[in-house]
């Protein structure tokens, strides 16, 4: 029992008080209004959407609890979040979602409005760049295990110059160079 005059320990939280003065009010009716957002109201944070997903025990922030801050307009957190550029895209969130919020595009969504904002992590520029420049992500395989299967060095018809000029003058191309 604590005495008369004595201070209390606050109890842990498991996150920071939320400031109201940065709440963005507006950020739920933006995500609304985009053609995935619809049913985002209908969220009361059960978690299946955490519960399915495949990689959700490496991320800080769940799944669920960002949707939850998309609701109350946690706008800055969210769209500075690694989470929204991890997620796997493998829609087990909005396929398993009870109330049909179509999580895994509403993070497409936030991604798109981070990518506007400028908030889009190093890694995701570098490959994009490297998209751009090479025409593809990856190697299809290494010259010696090509050699080793007694396959030619370079993959026949393989040609990667359309996929290039392509990328070039789309929005990827444009962030790569530095624009929006």
């Amino acid at each position: 029992m604590t005495e008369i005059g004595e201070k209390k320990e606050l109890p842990d939280v498991f996150i920071d008080p939320i400031d109201m003065s940065e709440l963005d009010r507006g950020f739920r009716k933006e995500i609304q209004s985009m053609p995935n957002g619809e049913e985002l109201s209908a969220c009361f944070a059960c978690s299946t959407c955490t519960s399915a997903c495949p990689i959700a025990n490496i991320w800080e922030i769940k799944p669920h609890q960002l949707i939850r801050m998309i609701i109350l307009g946690i706008r800055e957190k969210v769209l500075s979040s690694k989470e929204i550029w991890l997620c796997l895209t493998c829609f087990e969130c909005q396929e398993r979602c009870p109330q049909g919020v179509r999580v895994t595009d509403i993070f497409f969504d936030c991604k798109n409005l981070a990518t506007e904002e400028g908030m889009i992590p190093a890694s995701i520029v570098a490959l994009g760049k490297e998209l751009i420049e090479k025409g593809q992500l990856y190697t299809v395989t290494a010259d010696w295990e090509r050699e080793d299967l007694d396959l030619e060095p370079d993959v026949p018809g393989l040609s990667t110059d359309a996929v290039k000029r392509v990328l070039g003058s789309t929005r990827t191309g444009r962030l790569v160079k530095g624009g929006r």
